[in-house]
């Protein structure tokens, strides 16, 4: 009898734990099912590329500065242009994005005075009014421009000189509203950041409109206004500045990109009239062919004119002093190994007018590169 409590009793003494065990696994896979139906609304990626940006006119220079690079800026050298880190949250009613980013890029593209903001791309968050419409506060990318500093976004790697001048992001507020599934849009508020367009205390406003007609066709307008002087500086510098693309695919291979720029700036023609109003217009023409599943070939024609120089500023030749105009070309081979990987090789060739020597250390009006790029996001 007793050998048989015994055995009963050795059995039972592990039973009687089992319920609170399973307990504790249930409170466990509960917590695990919390924390991965909230984890499921971030994403984070990672993107870093590096570079190598040849000139063909070898020069002793000043700088290794490619003047108006908006990105790959420096010459001769292996350089890293990006290397970034983004966490992206979006659920139903709420979102919010922070990229933080350092390079070349963001140290050569912000202004002295605001290099507290270069190591940010965008941080913003949202949330939903009501269906279709969202308000956003923070640091918000500017909806002008189909290019980007980060060259895994574009289809050729560099910028054009256009793409330099343009508005930068700002820090402020954007809401926008989906109409339909053929229309969408929204306004923005707030104090521009980039280097053309100095940090003044001067609140900038924007609209966006994107409109898609057909499925492989987007039309988009894009305008930017606000006054551009310092602070306490009078006259007013207004600037309302308009942008056109025309993204069109007319075959799965094909990838057709049109994109025209105007602006215009209170107080800011050349002597003898300060007074009178100033312009400039800019853009580009770009088609790209994908052949073979991980190779396309890609070119394109662009151009900047501004007369008055009232973004680019003025140069002075046989005694006659004009903005900035170039006009330019670019072609490029793509190799992809991997889909979140990227290699690439172009060619690039701008001209500026006469007088415009802002290239080789202030000795010539044109410049050719050699730019080799490679990149990975995922």
């Amino acid at each position: 009898m007793k050998n048989y409590f015994l055995f009963v009793s050795l059995f039972l003494l592990p039973a009687s734990h089992v319920y609170p065990q399973s307990k504790a696994d249930s409170l466990t896979d509960d917590l695990k099912a919390k924390m991965f139906n909230n984890l499921k609304h971030f994403t984070l990626n990672v993107y870093i590329d590096v570079y190598v940006n040849t000139e063909l006119k070898k020069h002793r220079d000043t700088s290794n500065v490619i003047p108006f690079s908006g990105n790959c800026p420096v010459k001769d050298q292996i350089r890293l242009n990006e290397s970034a880190l983004e966490i992206i949250y979006s659920a139903e009613k709420a979102r919010a994005k922070i990229q933080l980013q350092w390079g070349d890029a963001p140290n050569l593209l912000t202004a002295p005075e605001a290099q507290f903001i270069k190591t940010m791309r965008q941080a913003n968050f949202g949330f939903r009014i009501v269906k279709d419409l969202w308000i956003d506060f923070g640091y918000i990318l500017n909806p002008i421009s189909c290019e980007a500093a980060w060259p895994v976004f574009n289809q050729i790697s560099t910028a054009t000189i256009c793409g330099y001048f343009q508005p930068g992001s700002v820090l402020g507020i954007k809401l926008s509203y989906k109409f339909s599934d053929k229309f969408n849009g929204g306004i923005m508020a707030g104090n521009p950041y980039s280097l053309a367009y100095q940090q003044n205390n001067h609140f900038a406003g924007l609209t966006f409109l994107n409109y898609i007609p057909l499925k492989n066709l987007t039309i988009s307008y894009n305008n930017f206004f606000g006054n551009q002087a310092l602070r306490n500086v009078s006259p007013k510098n207004t600037l309302v500045y308009n942008e056109f693309i025309v993204m069109y695919n007319p075959h799965q291979s094909v990838d057709l990109v049109g994109q025209f720029d105007f602006a215009f700036q209170t107080n800011s023609q050349m002597p003898p009239d300060t007074n009178k109003v100033a312009s400039m217009c800019s853009g580009f023409l770009q088609a790209r062919y994908s052949f073979l599943k991980h190779f396309s070939i890609a070119g394109r024609y662009e151009y900047f004119h501004d007369p008055d120089g009232f973004l680019s500023g003025t140069y002075t030749y046989d005694g006659k002093t004009t903005g900035l105009t170039t006009n330019g070309m670019a072609i490029s081979l793509e190799y992809k190994p991997v889909k979140i990987g990227y290699m690439r090789m172009e060619y690039k060739y701008i001209h500026a007018n006469k007088g415009n020597t802002v290239y080789c250390d202030n000795t010539s009006d044109f410049m050719q590169a050699i730019v080799f790029t490679t990149g990975i996001r995922f």
